[in-house]
């Protein structure tokens, strides 16, 4: 039986629908260099303003090159996301508490057509797709998992195995930047091609001033510029909300 991508369908996509139809856009750029909100303690604000953050392994270049390779056999995407600019609509798909990283979709017309294209696909192939064998589950297997949306219910969704450990599978759902524990046996296949063609509707961020420190924030949409990138990772972007 079809899970969730009805709901994503109208849940999440009207979001993306309507901000696209008549927002603006803005350009996210990423810094290693942090300059949180201020506090009331001078000593503990000149602190944070010269805080440092690793960038996630699963942010990094090195990282997105070898899942591009093998999961959609093509790099262009990452040379591609750091040239948005200007005012953006950011709608939150993962973050890493306590920093200023996370994952969103630039919401655009385009984002919103390969939202509907993907989401449509998978929820007519799910049930064709069987479930893999336990010898097929291995580090670098493509594959179909259900994820969870929040209070918009859950949704069968692109995946690649990052590890495995016994019955248990670490994936990271490549169209939202989160990875999960996962039982192996309910990891279905999802090896064409042809559920490959669109790319990664999620990309890194970071907050330009602020970290992150909620959850809540997961599925709303932000409103901000682009205002740089980082240094060494570019295609990280840079994020500064309207306030």
């Amino acid at each position: 039986m079809e899970r969730g991508n009805p709901v994503w369908v109208g849940g999440l996509q009207g979001l993306v629908l309507e901000m696209a139809s008549g927002q603006g856009f803005a350009k996210t750029a990423a810094c290693a260099q942090l300059t949180p909100k201020a506090s009331g303690d001078p000593g503990e604000t000149e602190k944070l303003r010269t805080t440092f953050f690793a960038v996630p392994m699963e942010m990094r270049g090195s990282f997105l090159v070898l899942l591009l390779r093998e999961c959609f056999r093509d790099l262009c995407w990452l040379a591609t996301i750091h040239n948005i600019g200007g005012e953006v609509g950011l709608l939150v798909t993962s973050i890493v508490p306590q920093t200023p990283f996370f994952w969103a979709m630039h919401v655009t017309e385009t984002l919103h057509q390969n939202m509907q294209a993907l989401f449509s696909t998978l929820a007519k192939a799910e049930e064709q797709q069987p479930f893999l064998q336990d010898s097929a589950v291995q580090r670098g297997t493509r594959c179909l998992a259900e994820y969870h949306l929040g209070h918009y219910g859950w949704a069968w969704n692109r995946c690649w195995v990052l590890d495995r450990v016994d019955a248990w599978a670490v994936v990271m759902f490549i169209d939202f930047g989160r990875s999960a524990t996962i039982p192996v046996q309910s990891l279905r296949s999802l090896d064409s091609d042809d559920f490959w063609t669109i790319p990664p509707l999620t990309q890194p961020f970071m907050l330009e001033k602020d970290i992150l420190s909620s959850y809540q924030v997961i599925h709303r949409i932000l409103k901000g510029k682009i205002t740089g990138a980082l240094n060494l990772e570019s295609h990280i972007l840079k994020f500064e909300e309207f306030k």
